[in-house]
């Protein structure tokens, strides 16, 4: 009786491991047929849930694992292909909004270089208060409020107020004789510049784009507050900036992806060939 017991459960385990085998080959060719038709992450998938519930066909799972290697080729293949065909859009865009920019890089001094808009483009020094803004070769863009008076206000903030009483406004900088300096001419006049960048804007650029056709009053806050109307060629030169920057940012992200691709296919063809 022993005998027959054991017997039949080697015949039920047998019909067992068969049955798992034509499931997971099932599941393998399901993968494989999906991975011709370019349907990469629903192969993926496929292979995964097959390594979840069939872990004991080693053979299945190794053609398995071929398959995944050579979904995550075709993968980074497409990833290399869209980021240079848009890239190649995205700098012919760069290219044409460039030619409104005046490219300004010292070569001693500057590592990466900066675009500012050429119908605005105040020097320090120019008669009364007044913003400048810039966008660097990577798409960051620094806002800076300027000030030029007979006594010192030591601004640290810059506030933009629409007329239906909506307002955004910066960070407050501390002096610190970079992003916050001072100096006074010959003449005894008083500059003051107060840089906002790497976000330290909060939501000002976004505010004055977004309302760059109504009229806008910005406030140089400090231990006095200086309120001025912004001209039409201040709130045109934001909304040209913050255009480029997008698309410089844009170029920035794309050459870092196609890096990326590039060095996992490279890591990818040297398993293949071992």
């Amino acid at each position: 009786m022993k005998k027959y017991f054991l017997l039949l459960a080697v015949l039920l385990l047998s019909a067992a491991c068969g049955n798992d085998k034509k499931a997971a080959q099932s599941c393998l060719e399901e993968a494989r047929n999906l991975y011709e038709n370019a349907q990469y992450g629903s192969a993926k998938q496929v292979l995964d849930q097959l390594k979840g519930k069939y872990p004991k066909e080693f053979e299945v799972q190794r053609n398995a694992l071929h398959l995944k290697h050579a979904i995550e080729i075709k993968e980074q293949e497409r990833n290399l292909v869209y980021s240079d065909s848009l890239m190649q859009v995205r700098r012919a865009q760069a290219d044409s909004m460039k030619s409104h920019f005046v490219f300004v890089k010292d070569p001693q001094y500057d590592r990466i270089g900066r675009y500012i808009d050429k119908a605005y483009n105040p020097p320090v020094d120019a008669g009364g208060n007044h913003i400048a803004i810039n966008v660097n070769e990577n798409g960051e863009i620094a806002l800076s409020s300027v000030y030029r008076g007979a006594s010192a206000i030591k601004h640290n903030q810059l506030k933009v107020t629409a007329p239906s009483g909506e307002s955004a406004e910066t960070e407050a900088i501390s002096f610190d004789g970079g992003a916050n300096y001072s100096f006074q001419d010959s003449a005894g006049t008083i500059y003051e510049i107060v840089t906002y960048q790497k976000g330290r804007d909060k939501d000002v650029l976004s505010f004055i784009y977004n309302c760059a056709n109504n009229q806008l009053t910005m406030e140089l806050v400090g231990k006095k507050k200086i309120r001025q109307i912004l001209s039409v060629k201040e709130k045109q030169a934001v909304v040209k900036t913050v255009d480029l920057a997008v698309i410089l940012t844009d170029i920035e992200r794309l050459e870092k992806e196609k890096e990326k691709a590039e060095k996992r296919l490279e890591y990818l063809y040297s398993k293949e060939q071992n």
